[in-house]
């Protein structure tokens, strides 16, 4: 089963294009396919004092746990978002603060991280209004960088290189077709 993170809060969003056409490449290789689209979910975004504190001792809310069973049974997960300020929206920031929590996707020893995700690939496709060429300028690589070690490498995630699709506004149907192509061979990286 291939796990989509999808984070747009907008039904007739570029994004939104993206991840159906994503999603018919996987079930064109004839696999299972599960979206948490985090906008429709009853999931709060914010972990409180409370519930990190219960994570110390294993203990996890209940919409924690059954996130934690789809990412348990994925053979691979992909996060799709639009960045916003120069990183995820704040809803897919607390998904992964509450979600990839202590026990659950690390633990620490002292304080090295022990990851416990053994592998598990990871992807992310996500836009820009910017074209490629100017979110080159430094932002690109800050981002990606930021996604691999602090959240792949750190709960052990074979993080897949990420698919950048710029200037999603303004673009055209011709080089909005050919974004859609690169989403759809983006499935071949976990092959």
């Amino acid at each position: 089963m291939h796990l989509i993170i999808y984070m747009h809060p907008s039904n007739d969003s570029f994004n939104r294009a993206i991840l159906e056409r994503y999603k018919k490449a996987w079930q064109a290789q004839g696999e299972e396919v599960v979206v948490r689209d985090l906008y429709r979910l009853p999931f709060a975004p914010l972990l409180s004092e409370r519930e990190y504190e219960q994570t110390l001792t294993y203990d996890y809310a209940e919409d924690v746990e059954n996130e934690h069973q789809f990412i348990e049974q994925a053979d691979g997960i992909t996060f799709i978002f639009p960045v916003w300020w120069g990183g995820l929206p704040a809803i897919g920031k607390g998904y992964v603060d509450r979600v990839l929590a202590y026990g659950f996707a690390f633990e620490l020893e002292d304080e090295t991280p022990i990851p416990k995700m053994e592998g598990k690939p990871l992807g992310m496709i996500y836009t820009t209004g910017a074209p490629q060429e100017v979110w080159a300028n430094g932002q690109k690589d800050w981002m990606e960088n930021l996604f691999k070690k602090a959240i792949g490498d750190f709960c052990g995630f074979t993080t897949l290189s990420p698919l950048h699709l710029g200037y999603a506004v303004l673009a055209d149907e011709k080089d909005r077709e050919k974004m859609f192509k690169h989403a759809q061979e983006y499935v071949e990286l976990f092959q």
